[in-house]
């Protein structure tokens, strides 16, 4: 559409800081991360609203990059981020649907899970049954187990994920199973992680049905059946949901537009964004807890103090591909996790081309080691050589690696993963509280609701809809955008 004046686009003159124009809208989507994808396109295509981003790609760490394998003659692909959807929610199954997404289930084998133990690698039991016969757990951690009915389900539910389940379940299953599970989730340590935070429901269930095993079951047969398999992803890999979403953005989505300031000018919002600025009836800040804190330290002084204690962590990844006959080990799961009384540097690898098997060339298979977290948070300094003799050092032996990995690549996660400490329920509190005293505002991110995919998407198909409906109607006069202006 052609610059100038239109009904949904209003020019003033230029401002003492010498922007051109200052134009009108509805709704500025800082970050074109998931949720504000998810949000975006939960609005509609008659939305007036602008999705900004502050690098040159959309999706944040949903993101499939491509490598060449045997001379450039064979094509790898590999994520970025999560290698896959655990579990489809309702939203995300519509949003797959409303895009023309295939889902793609990952073969039965890649369900395995394994478990670093005493240097060698285990089976994750897979079944209550198999519990009792798995060699992860002594007798006496087995028949701890057994006892969880005959703890008080009031202790330890405001503290720690550790402390519950050393109450629940005792310290062996801490420290064998609980660990590396949080490792490899949150990258975090369980004796720091608040149990009301990463786990709310089950937290609320247990209070209600006074113990976990109840609880568990309570809520496997009280849930519906998903309509889609329970570990997928989308033909193509992570990356055609993200590109999707931004496509289905066209002209709305601007990448390489960071946002320098935003303030509330009475009952709106002031935002400048390269050489514009804009004046929006509503801002939905859907960005990294870092990023959002500067960004609020005008709009919202006390939702950005609290925000910016918000502790991340960082990891370091290293992809690495092998001709199959030099691997050892059959790589019939998803991959395995390391606890921390292994005393390794890494947290565990992925069996990426078992989980998706397009990933790689026939012949080829395609691995991915995450290194660092809360355990060893030095590691994403350290340089690519020192990560890539680690890889060799540390996890060759396991999986029976020969020689040296004819590709890598290694990538580095600096403060992705938010802390969701003890302290995090009162935090997000203390933002909702600030936020109901600026209308308007919004924040959707993975420190608020949970970090997985299919979280970011309910929170932003959830918001989209609320705003959809007229629940949440910003104030002041409607304006709109031209985002091809």
């Amino acid at each position: 559409m052609r610059q100038g004046r239109t009904p949904n686009h209003r020019e003033q003159k230029v401002d003492q800081r010498g922007f051109r124009r200052r134009r009108s809208l509805d709704t500025l989507v800082i970050g074109a991360g998931i949720s504000g994808l998810a949000y975006a396109h939960g609005r509609g295509a008659d939305a007036r609203l602008l999705v900004v981003e502050a690098s040159d790609s959309a999706g944040g760490w949903v993101h499939t990059e491509r490598g060449v394998w045997d001379d450039e003659r064979s094509e790898l692909r590999y994520e970025r981020g999560p290698e896959a959807l655990q579990a489809a929610s309702p939203e995300a199954l519509a949003l797959f649907s409303g895009l023309a997404l295939e889902l793609v289930p990952a073969p039965r084998s890649a369900r395995k899970r394994f478990l670093l133990h005493r240097g060698a690698l285990v089976a994750l039991p897979r079944s209550p049954l198999s519990c009792l016969s798995t060699p992860l757990l002594s007798w006496g951690g087995k028949l701890r187990l057994l006892g969880e009915f005959r703890r008080d389900p009031r202790i330890a539910l405001g503290g720690s994920l550790a402390e519950f389940v050393r109450h629940r379940l005792g310290p062996e299953t801490v420290e064998t199973l609980l660990d590396p599970f949080v490792s490899g989730v949150w990258a975090g340590d369980p004796e720091q992680l608040s149990l009301r935070a990463t786990f709310p429901d089950l937290a609320r269930m247990v209070e209600e049905q006074g113990s976990l095993t109840r609880a568990l079951l309570r809520r496997k047969r009280g849930g519906a059946a998903p309509a889609a398999p329970g570990l997928c992803k989308p033909r193509g890999g992570m990356g055609s949901l993200t590109r999707a979403l931004a496509e289905s953005l066209g002209p709305r989505l601007r990448l390489s537009t960071p946002v320098e300031s935003l303030r509330r000018e009475g009952a709106r919002f002031h935002a400048i964004a390269g050489a514009e600025s804009f004046d929006c009836a509503r801002v939905v800040v859907a960005t990294s807890a870092r990023a959002a804190a500067e960004l609020l330290a005008e709009a919202s002084p006390e939702a950005s103090r609290e925000l910016a204690t918000l502790r991340c962590e960082s990891l370091a990844g290293v992809i690495h591909a092998w001709p199959r006959e030099r691997v050892a080990h059959p790589l019939d799961g998803f991959g395995y996790l390391v606890p921390s009384r292994e005393q390794r540097l890494h947290l565990g690898t992925l069996f990426s081309s078992s989980i998706d098997p397009d990933c790689a060339p026939r012949g080829t298979v395609l691995l991915r080691t995450l290194l660092g977290g809360a355990r060893h948070p030095e590691v994403v300094e350290m340089s690519d050589r020192e990560l890539l003799a680690v890889v060799e050092r540390e996890v060759g032996p396991l999986l029976g690696l020969r020689g040296e990995p004819p590709w890598t690549r290694v990538l580095r996660y600096r403060s992705v993963l938010p802390r969701y400490d003890l302290a995090h329920p009162a935090r997000l509190e203390t933002v909702d509280r600030a936020l109901m005293r600026s209308p308007g505002l919004h924040l959707l991110g993975n420190y608020r609701r949970g970090i997985g995919v299919p979280a970011l998407i309910e929170a932003g198909s959830a918001l989209a809809r609320e705003h959809a409906r007229g629940e949440a109607q910003p104030p002041g006069p409607e304006g709109g955008l031209d985002p091809a202006g």
